[in-house]
């Protein structure tokens, strides 16, 4: 009899401890990129149909850049955007595109986010670096522009040199950092991107592209066993999603969306409308597993 009743118990305990951890929620984020409202009357408005979408209910957001046709024009769009996106939040990281500089200003964006236009965070056992990939962009122009690619380019061997607890590292950047010889010519990055330059300097000292500076690092930070994965924003006009894993296991991901544009009067680079999606994440924490899925924007709507 007491040998049932310590089997009993024994069961009883296997089972509570199955229910804590199968009740235990992951964390959820969400990328959304290119998100600018086609036709709006002073280029400052995003998409109407993310009005419709509850981004309070995931634990980060990650944006991928292009909000507005002009999004830092304006200090009130800048508010406005604040009100849908929560920029201005720590839970919020913002991967800069050009038409958040256009005719605007950097240092507004900064005064309301609180933070550089290229940064690290780790939370939870990822690190997450933000860039800014409009250095040497023909419509934008900096003054000290080869400065701030080298101090950006230094944070990056900075992080890659010394990473190794981190689970993954998750690079958030705007324009195009794929390249054709990166996926053996598997892919034509001219059919996907909206802005495919893959001889752009990286860095002015030392000089060189990203291909020739950053994968290498890349490389060496997947071979460590921290899951590299690089998440691009300037997407949604010819292709709405894109997942490429190169042969050392390093992830490149993307999305944007573009069908607030009416078909009737779309320009010749607008080729595709099919339906638009949203990156989402699924972080666990302990068991150090992250997992993604494209979902339809529509079904995320209230």
């Amino acid at each position: 009899m007491l040998r049932c009743c310590a089997f009993a118990l024994l069961l009883g305990l296997l089972l509570l401890n199955v229910a804590c951890h199968s009740s235990s929620s992951p964390k959820t984020y969400c990328f959304i990129s290119h998100t600018y409202q086609w036709g709006a009357k002073d280029n400052n408005e995003v998409d109407h149909r993310l009005r419709a979408m509850d981004f309070e209910a995931f634990d980060q957001i990650w944006l991928g850049g292009d909000l507005c046709a002009r999004s830092s024009e304006r200090s009130s769009t800048l508010h406005y955007l604040d009100s849908i996106f929560f920029i201005s939040q720590p839970s919020t990281h913002w991967s800069l595109g050009n038409h958040d500089l256009t005719r605007g200003s950097l240092s507004d964006i900064k005064s309301i986010t609180q933070r550089p236009s290229f940064y690290t965070r780790s939370f939870d056992g990822l690190c997450l670096l933000v860039l800014n990939t409009n250095f040497n962009h023909p419509q934008l122009t900096a003054p000290d522009e080869c400065a701030q690619q080298n101090q950006q380019f230094a944070l990056l061997k900075s992080i890659t040199d010394t990473i190794s607890k981190a689970s993954h590292l998750i690079i958030l950047h705007h324009h195009c950092l794929l390249t054709n010889t990166l996926t053996n010519n598997q892919l034509d990055m001219d059919t996907i991107f909206h802005y495919y330059r893959p001889q752009l300097a990286f860095s002015c000292q030392p000089p060189g592209s990203f291909e020739q500076l950053v994968y290498p690092l890349l490389r060496q930070v997947q071979k460590r066993g921290v899951q590299v994965l690089l998440i691009a924003g300037d997407l949604g006009q010819r292709q709405k999603t894109f997942e490429f894993r190169t042969a050392e296991g390093i992830y490149f991901l993307g999305t944007g969306i573009n069908n607030s544009l009416d078909p009737a009067f779309a320009p010749d680079y607008v080729t595709n409308f099919d339906p638009d999606r949203v990156l989402l994440f699924e972080h666990f924490p302990e068991e150090r597993r992250l997992e993604w899925e494209f979902v339809l924007l529509e079904k995320l709507r209230d």
